[in-house]
């Protein structure tokens, strides 16, 4: 017992300077390293898959910092505890990692915004999801957001072979390679895998490594699943294939997958890939999140299957994610662009607008566009569905525009 703690130990950075991978977002030189460095308190967010390195990070920052550092998951940690912990501190510096943040509800999140706002501790959460998907505004206005990417093999095997030195395990290096390329990314795979085969005694000469690593007990390539199927999900109900779209929600459900994030894919892809051609598919999928978040499971999976069927038994149309493209490519391009007179929001651009209610039909022939963009197509409709409504109206217009 005693020796296997000691050869996972030696696999955990003593420092900064051992932290591996990331080197754009917390490598040296970067803002964060500095403002750990100057001992300057900050808030972030790190987000990202499975063993790429967010709380071992975490961790190391509290390190170098000299401070205590709390550690509780947003699952179990309530605001009685929050409070707590910081009067545990009694306005003394600490290190506040909350993991799984993207749990935290918006008391929780509230809770938070005083202490951040005064700078009472350094406060770093750690999730697995999009932070923009589940945090408030004012939560992340407040806080760094640092993406962490999946480590490579090269890193993956640096890991390895500093932790092996560390740990004063003797491990080929053709060993290391092979168990980092199978871990596809997370080091706490790759880790625990070689500390189950060295500890096994089955790292012998001769040893068919492809086959120990199929014994090996270990969640490998979750992340991946993950995304994998929530891919296949997608493209199965942009496919028009509802069946194929319900197996792998299931499978996804099955699997750990927080049904709100199957849920908040619908709304996405019911703009996305149906958009126009059913306008309703996203009251639809809208409907099927506020059904989790009100009923939650295992009831909840009859308003997630519903809106699968629906989503992918509507007509398809993407003339919405053309659209969303080139005014923003445009908008891009024309930015230092002044408002037409006519629409600013002023005595004279009120006195030069013309009002289309005050017409006949409610519409009136005016120009919308500044001069220098004048008359650029950026809505492209395919007339598909419900947007065949669209282009009549459109045609319609168009055709009282004097030539």
């Amino acid at each position: 017992m005693e020796d296997t703690q000691r050869i996972f130990q030696g696999f955990e950075p003593s420092s900064l300077d051992e932290f591996v991978g990331q080197v754009a977002v917390a490598g040296p030189g970067t803002p964060l390293r500095k403002f750990v460095s100057d001992r300057v308190p900050f808030s972030a967010i790190i987000w990202g898959p499975p063993g790429c390195g967010k709380t071992t990070f975490a961790r190391l920052v509290a390190a170098q910092l000299g401070e205590v550092m709390e550690y509780v998951t947003a699952v179990s940690a309530g605001v009685p505890e929050l409070r707590q912990i910081v009067a545990r501190h009694a306005g003394r510096p600490f290190v506040l990692v909350v993991d799984e943040v993207h749990r935290f509800n918006r008391v929780q999140q509230d809770f938070l915004l005083p202490m951040l706002e005064n700078r009472l501790m350094t406060f770093v959460g750690l999730t697995t999801e999009s932070p923009y998907a589940t945090l408030s505004p004012a939560l992340r206005s407040r806080i760094f957001m640092l993406r962490f990417g999946p480590l490579t093999t090269a890193e993956i095997t640096h890991v390895l072979t500093q932790g092996c030195e560390k740990a004063g395990m003797q491990v080929s290096a053709t060993v290391l390679s092979r168990v980092a390329a199978f871990s596809s990314g997370d080091a706490r795979v790759a880790i625990n895998a070689l500390v189950w085969l060295y500890q096994s005694g089955s790292l012998v000469d001769g040893a068919d490594l492809n086959e120990l690593l199929k014994e090996v007990p270990v969640a490998k390539n979750f992340e991946q699943e993950h995304y994998d199927l929530a891919s296949a999900f997608i493209k199965s109900m942009r496919g028009s294939d509802p069946d194929a779209a319900l197996y792998y929600m299931a499978r996804m459900i099955d699997a750990g997958d927080d049904p709100l994030f199957v849920a908040r894919r619908m709304i996405i892809f019911a703009a996305e890939d149906v958009g126009l051609a059913n306008p309703f598919a996203v009251v639809m999928a809208t409907a099927a999140y506020d059904a989790v978040h009100a009923v939650g499971l295992p009831e909840a999976m009859l308003n997630l299957t519903e809106a699968v069927i629906y989503l992918a038994g509507s007509r398809k149309n993407n003339s919405v994610l053309g659209a969303m493209r080139r005014a923003r490519d445009l908008a891009q391009q024309t930015k230092n662009v002044d408002t037409p007179i006519q629409l600013k929001n002023s005595r004279t651009g009120q006195a030069l607008y013309r009002y289309p209610h005050n017409f006949p039909g409610n519409w009136v022939d005016q120009e919308y566009f500044p001069d220098e963009v004048h008359d650029r197509a950026i809505y492209l409709p395919t007339g598909a569905g419900y947007e065949r409504v669209i282009v009549g109206y459109l045609k319609l217009l168009r055709a009282k525009k004097p030539e």
